[in-house]
């Protein structure tokens, strides 16, 4: 097990990795395990979600020493892999002349990938060795390159298996670089650590790397085909593969669609006095969020919800759906989704995340149209 880094005893490498990790503006730090504090901020809809607990996720930690600790941790592991990425992208160059070297001189390529000499080309899947070329690695370089800018603009997860890989040898490389370098003391486990952050699921990763079956004949690896239909993917890696028109829009739309808020800033406060919005805080506060929640009085007339009495707990049919959708995307700053009366009444609503009039954070459950035909 790595030793346990002591927050108040940093060494001024360790600090310096620390600063490292903070040009990696894309990688939020719940990605690496820590959920508390003030980086949790901002106008999105996770903004103080409660947990399946009941609690904010910051209260898990038992002390103030415990979410320091899970802090610097953090931020190590930011730092770490902030400093792999031109190791990653320069060694896979090396990978790829090696390779192609080797082929022209009529050398043993195969011999070369289980050298000391392999530079990322030995982290990948052992049992597809045979189909490590320079071909294959010229396709992984340009993955690897949308990697590391994902990783400072914004990630969003994998888009391809390759990207999987990846990140995992982003990840490899900074830990071990980060442990010899800076005495980060962050070894396997929070390899796991970071892996499960960057993926979330690493159950077909592991399967990966697994021996092949004896006997079997693997057939040449598809890592480069999109996981989703619409994603977009450079035609470089899978020219067959490209998104239709209408594959393209949705994407676009899942995306970059976002719902501005109606009341925002003091305009709020107007609203709830004159009754356009209904406060449902009190409600929410005990169930789903912390922050201020209000729904537009126009949706609860749509559903029928009007006059009803506070212990039919109307507001479920509204807090629900919206606190799974802030679970989900916890970063986006709305979030479009379907809302039903007692009656079978459907409604199209979003839930927005704003600031009042003291620029802090608030939820509103705004009316976008009505359902035309049955969901």
């Amino acid at each position: 097990m790595a030793p346990e880094i002591d927050p108040h005893d940093l060494t001024p490498r360790q600090i310096e990795l620390i600063n490292e990790g903070r040009k990696l503006e894309g990688m939020h730090l719940s990605l690496f395990g820590y959920f508390g504090g003030p980086e949790l901020q901002g106008a999105c809809i996770g903004r103080m979600q409660l947990d399946e607990d009941g609690q904010l996720p910051a209260s898990s930690y038992e002390s103030p020493e415990d979410r320091l600790r899970e802090l610097v941790l953090a931020q190590l592991l930011r730092g770490a892999l902030r400093q792999s990425i031109p190791i990653v992208l320069d060694a896979i160059f090396e990978d790829i002349f090696a390779l192609r070297t080797l082929k022209a001189a009529g050398g043993d390529t195969q011999q070369y990938i289980t050298s000391a000499g392999a530079r990322v080309v030995d982290m990948l899947p052992p049992a597809y060795r045979r189909y490590y070329t320079s071909d294959l690695m010229q396709r992984f370089a340009v993955v690897a390159a949308e990697v590391a800018s994902d990783f400072e603009l914004g990630w969003e997860g994998p888009r391809t298996f390759a990207h999987e890989l990846a990140a995992y040898c982003f990840a490899r490389k900074g830990i071990r670089h980060a442990d010899i370098e800076y005495g980060a003391g962050l070894g396997a486990v929070n390899l796991d650590r970071l892996m499960i952050g960057l993926l979330e699921e690493t159950a077909v990763l592991e399967k990966t790397y697994l021996p092949a079956p004896e006997g079997d004949e693997l057939k040449p690896p598809a890592w480069f085909v999109p996981h989703d239909a619409a994603s977009r993917v450079n035609p470089y890696l899978h020219p067959e593969g490209m998104p239709s028109t209408e594959q393209v829009d949705l994407l676009e739309h899942q995306l970059s669609h976002e719902v501005a808020e109606k009341y925002a800033g003091p305009a709020r406060q107007k609203a709830l006095a004159g009754g356009a919005l209904v406060d449902i805080s009190p409600y929410a506060s005990r169930q789903y969020f912390l922050c201020p929640v209000a729904v537009e009085h126009s949706v609860v007339a749509a559903l029928g919800l009007d006059d009803l009495p506070p212990e039919s707990e109307w507001e479920d049919l509204l807090l629900h759906p919206a606190w799974h959708g802030a679970a989900e995307h916890p970063t986006w700053k709305s979030f479009d989704y379907i809302a039903a009366g007692f009656e079978g009444q459907h409604l199209y609503v979003a839930l927005v995340a704003g600031t009042d009039e003291m620029d802090s954070p608030v939820l509103t459950i705004q009316y976008l149209g009505e359902v035309i035909d049955e969901p």
